[in-house]
C-alpha cells in the first residue's frame, strides 16, 4: 500500500475553502447524487464499499476542525455510515451524523444518495469517488463487473495529483480580461420564505438523442440552448405583466479539467457569467441560441476563464490565510460569497455525463443530481445518464408556473418533455456543528 503524505491530503486548496466557512443557506454546501439501482440497497455491502473506497480516496476521509482563526482538515479514524435517507434530509454533514465526514451516504429502498461538501471535490471530482463506490457495491453484491480502466480502483494508487490545488497549474495558462462582462442589472426574484425550509426540486426529462438531433443541424451546444429555454420560462413566469427589462444572468460552473488537465478532485472550476439579454427574447428561439452561445464562448474562452478563476481564487484563498478571529472570518466570506452569487439570477451547472462502465450499467436503473438554491431563488443543474438528459430545477418559491412554462419552451423545440416534482430538503452544513476530531 501506498504510504500518503498527511501534508498532500491537508492541503486546502484556493477556491473550494470558502464553503468552509459558509452554511447551507449561503451557499450549495451539500450537493446531492441520486442513483437508481435494479434492486433493494443492501446497506452493509454499501459500508463495505465505502470502506474500500475509502482506501483508494484517502482525501474523503476528512473531517474539519473550527480553529480560533480559520477552518483546517483532519483525518478521520472513525469508520464511516450509512444512513436511512429520505428527500427531505434531517442530516448535518461533516457532524457527529456522518462521524465527522464532509460526505454523506444514504439508501432507501432501491436507491442510493451521495452527497459531499464541496470544500473537498467538485461535481467531476466527487463522480470519481461514486464510481468507486458504486463499482465495490456491485462487486460486494456478487454481480460481474469489471473495471474497464475508468474507473480509480485498488488497481490503482492515490497521487499526490489526486489531491492538488488546480488553481495553481492554472497560473501557467494564458491570461486576460479581454471581453470579460461588466456587472449589469440581473434578474432577482425575492424569495421571502426561510433559506432553511424545504425546497422543490423537478427533474425536467428530454431525450439525449432527440437534444442532439434538434442541436446539430442548428449548430449550437446544450447550455446555450438550456439556458434560452429557462430565459424563456423565467420570462413567461415573471416578466409578464410587468416592467421588467433585465437581463437573465446564469452563474456557471466551468470544469477547467479539459482546458488545463488535471487529476485533482478538488474544487477546480471557473464560475462564469452567462447572459440572456432583454432584446433576445424578441428574436426567434434559435436565434436567440446564438447569440447566447457567442456571448459564452468569449467568457468560456481559456484566457479569460483562468484569469477570473485566478482572480476569484486568489480573493478566497486571501481571505482564507488573513490574521482574524473565526467568528469576524465567517461574517466576512459569507458576505463576499451571498454578494458575488446575488450578481446573477441563478446557478446552472451541467456537471455533463455520468459514465460508469458498460458492465455496471444494467444495475443502474437512473441517475440524477441536485443543485440546492441556497441564498438563490433557483438552483439548476443538467446530468445525463445513457439517452436521457436531466435538468433538475430546485427552487424556493414552489410557484409550479416556471416548471410548467419551461417544459412548455421545450416542447415548442419538438422536445417530449417529462416532469417530476417533489420536495427536499438538503443536507445541512454549519461550522458549529462539527464533530469532534477523531
Amino acid at each position: 500500500m501506498t504510504t500518503v503524505s498527511q501534508d498532500s491530503l491537508l492541503h486546502v486548496d484556493s477556491y473550494g475553502c470558502i464553503f468552509m466557512y459558509t452554511t447551507h443557506r449561503d451557499l450549495t454546501t451539500a450537493p446531492r447524487h441520486i442513483i437508481r439501482m435494479s434492486e433493494p440497497v443492501d446497506p452493509i455491502k454499501l459500508l463495505g464499499a465505502l470502506n474500500t473506497a475509502l482506501v483508494r480516496f484517502p482525501q474523503m476521509a476528512l473531517g474539519l476542525t473550527r480553529g480560533a482563526r480559520s477552518y483546517a482538515y483532519h483525518r478521520i479514524s472513525r469508520p464511516p455510515v450509512v444512513l436511512p435517507f429520505d428527500d427531505r434530509s434531517p442530516y448535518y454533514i461533516g457532524s457527529e451524523d456522518t462521524n465527522g465526514y464532509l460526505f454523506l451516504c444514504g439508501y432507501r429502498d432501491n436507491t442510493i444518495y451521495l452527497e459531499y461538501q464541496h470544500c473537498t471535490a467538485d461535481g467531476r471530482g466527487f463522480d470519481q469517488f461514486i464510481r468507486c463506490v458504486l463499482f465495490y457495491y456491485l462487486k460486494y453484491c456478487g454481480k460481474p463487473v469489471k473495471n474497464d480502466g475508468t474507473v480509480r480502483t485498488l488497481e490503482t494508487v492515490y497521487t499526490p495529483a489526486e489531491g492538488e490545488d488546480g488553481y495553481v497549474r492554472l497560473r501557467q495558462a494564458p491570461q486576460s480580461d479581454a471581453g470579460h462582462l461588466d456587472e449589469a442589472p440581473a434578474f432577482h426574484l425575492d424569495c421571502q420564505n426561510d433559506e432553511d425550509s424545504d425546497e422543490m426540486t423537478t427533474e425536467i426529462t428530454l431525450s439525449l438523442a432527440a437534444l442532439k438531433g434538434f442541436l446539430k443541424p442548428n449548430g449550437l451546444s446544450p447550455l446555450p440552448y438550456l439556458m434560452t429555454a429557462l430565459s424563456h420560462g423565467i420570462y413567461r413566469t415573471y416578466y409578464a405583466g410587468t416592467d421588467r427589462r433585465e437581463a437573465v444572468i446564469a452563474e456557471v460552473p466551468m470544469d477547467l479539467r479539459a482546458r488545463v488537465p488535471s487529476e485533482t478532485t478538488r474544487f477546480y472550476v471557473a464560475l462564469l457569467d452567462l447572459p440572456f439579454r432583454y432584446e433576445y427574447f424578441s428574436l426567434p428561439f434559435v436565434e436567440a441560441c446564438r447569440k447566447c452561445k457567442e456571448t459564452f464562448d468569449t467568457q468560456k474562452a481559456l484566457p479569460h476563464a483562468a484569469w477570473w478563476a485566478l482572480k476569484n481564487a486568489t480573493r478566497v484563498a486571501e481571505a482564507h490565510a488573513s490574521d482574524m478571529p473565526i467568528d469576524e472570518k465567517e461574517r466576512m466570506m459569507r458576505e463576499q460569497a451571498r454578494s458575488y452569487i446575488r450578481r446573477d439570477s441563478f446557478i446552472l451547472t451541467n456537471i455533463g455525463a455520468f459514465e460508469p462502465p458498460a458492465c455496471m450499467q444494467p444495475y443502474i436503473l437512473d441517475y440524477s443530481a441536485i443543485l440546492p438554491s441556497a441564498h438563490q431563488p433557483f438552483g439548476v443543474l443538467v446530468s445525463s445518464y445513457q439517452d436521457t438528459l436531466k435538468v433538475s430545477l430546485s427552487q424556493r418559491d414552489f410557484d409550479p408556473r416556471l416548471v410548467h412554462n419551461v417544459a412548455a419552451v421545450l416542447q415548442e423545440t419538438g422536445m417530449d418533455v417529462h416532469t417530476m416534482s417533489y420536495p427536499f430538503h438538503v443536507t445541512r452544513y454549519d461550522g458549529l456543528r462539527l464533530a469532534k476530531e477523531g
